[in-house]
């Protein structure tokens, strides 16, 4: 699989915070934000099929 590197912005705080909760479960921030941008993702997918289908 090919890979995209895009550089983010996090406030220090939050970039603090989520390595003390990513590192306790022994999670690379890169894997923790794939996962969440695929749900974002998934989330949005159902949001245009259910406008497409009416809201029915």
């Amino acid at each position: 699989m090919a890979t995209f590197r895009n550089n983010i912005t996090l406030a220090p705080a939050v970039c603090e915070e989520l390595c003390k909760y990513v590192g306790k479960k022994n999670i690379k921030i890169s894997t923790w934000t794939h996962q969440r941008m695929k749900e974002l993702i998934e989330e949005e997918k159902m949001i245009e099929e259910f406008r497409k289908s009416g809201g029915r």
